[in-house]
């Protein structure tokens, strides 16, 4: 049996990122680059106007005024995506569009609302100096510029910045292929009439709900019955993927199968129960490389199991370099005494803000309950040699949900 923090180690040790691959850009949001990205051409790629108004030549308006305007000829419309077809010579203007390019010999944009228009003329109330309201080319990005770092998140901006740069697939870590692998002959599908005995299998779409929101790839294989030859053959089936989650079969019972199984096959067992509640016969193995993670097959368990060493593990494997969810101190809103002496409790709370913010249990905390573990905001822990916690004590939590008013 080890600690939970010991336990952590070990996952987090035997996973290392995926190789890198190119993907199309639409695919690349929310994964992480897996190189630097350099600019191979300038942002914009040309002068243009920032506003819609008149191109001109600074020195030809720099006596205008309301009360003595200077009038122009108009001799093109430039509007996005065309080019002048001549300069612009003294005396002269370009009606001009946001985003047109520049005309050759004008250095200055007059906005229109400092302007008069009138019979092919215009007439300049206000002067202007020399690249006023020009977007010069590479104003953002400049040809070579290191844009992206190797290691960032490809967000919205990011999107932007690649399209714009005409970066179409883009190197990233690519998310993992996740098996989802649920034992036990009580199980039933959901849609499935419930008959004495029976329970629906709930841990297939948690998990999979889990894996998604981490960004990974979940593979869902058939359910299992307690039958050591079915086992395996799944297990090796699931050698496909990345990552394999076993739910249910780690535990101490004559058809719990998953770990000799497992153990037939050739894996590593790198440890086998932890001090902690709930989850405490979580197991983590290695078969071939690849990281198993034996999930006990209570719901909140299942759950919280996942939360604490699954998901680092897949934000590593991912290439992120903040793995855990955020680690705050709240105050207790009330009393707690723990149950299992001597274990890490992880505790499903609630949060409210008052004069500062407080944990309140999110209701019972047993390993099958899931209407605590869909209340929760967070997961306190209360290390193993603490036995109780006090109203108004300071207690660690793992934010779960982000409700908008914390």
């Amino acid at each position: 049996m080890v600690s939970y923090e010991e336990a952590l180690k070990i996952v987090l040790e035997n996973c290392r990122p995926l190789a890198p691959k190119k993907i199309e850009l639409e695919d690349a949001f929310g994964l992480v680059l897996a190189e630097d990205i350099y600019s191979p051409e300038n942002i914009p790629p040309f002068d243009n106007s920032a506003m819609d108004g008149y191109a001109v030549r600074a020195e030809d308006v720099l006596e205008a005024t309301e009360e003595r305007p200077v009038s122009l000829e108009i001799i093109q419309d430039l509007k996005a995506g065309t080019f002048a077809k001549t300069l612009v010579e003294r005396g002269k203007a370009m009606r001009i569009m946001t985003g047109a390019p520049i005309p050759p010999g004008a250095d200055a944009v007059v906005r229109k609302e400092f302007t008069i228009q009138k019979e092919g003329l215009v007439s300049i109330l206000k002067p202007v100096k020399r690249g006023t309201d020009i977007r010069p080319a590479g104003e953002d990005i400049r040809v070579g510029d290191l844009v992206l770092k190797k290691g960032t998140i490809v967000e919205e901006g990011e999107i932007g910045i690649l399209a714009a740069l005409g970066i179409d697939r883009v190197p990233v870590y690519p998310p993992p292929r996740v098996a989802i692998i649920t034992t036990g002959d009580e199980l039933v599908g959901v849609s499935e009439k419930l008959v004495p005995g029976k329970i629906r299998d709930t841990n297939t779409y948690t998990l999979l709900a889990q894996v998604r929101k981490v960004g990974a790839r979940a593979i869902i294989f058939p359910r299992i019955p307690d039958k050591k030859e079915s086992i395996i053959k799944v297990l090796e089936e699931a050698l496909q993927c990345d990552v394999l989650i076993t739910t249910g079969g780690v535990s101490m019972g004559e058809y719990d199968y998953v770990k000799e199984s497992l153990e037939d096959l050739g894996a590593r067992l790198h440890f086998w129960k932890v001090k902690q509640r709930p989850g405490h016969p979580m197991a983590f193995w290695t078969l071939k490389g690849k990281p198993v993670f034996g999930i006990p097959g209570n719901p909140a368990a299942s759950i919280i199991c996942f939360e604490e060493y699954v998901r680092p593990a897949l934000r590593k494997m991912m290439g992120y370099r903040f793995l855990f969810r955020p680690l705050v101190k709240v105050l207790m809103g009330e009393d707690y005494a723990k149950e299992s002496k001597g274990r890490l409790q992880f505790l499903r709370v609630k949060l409210e803000r008052k004069d500062h913010i407080y944990a309140y249990l999110a209701g019972a905390q047993g390993s099958a309950i899931l209407t605590s573990m869909a209340a929760a905001d967070a997961l306190a822990l209360v290390p193993e040699e603490v036995n109780s916690l006090k109203k108004g004590e300071e207690v660690l939590v793992h934010l779960i949900h982000f409700p908008e008013d914390h």
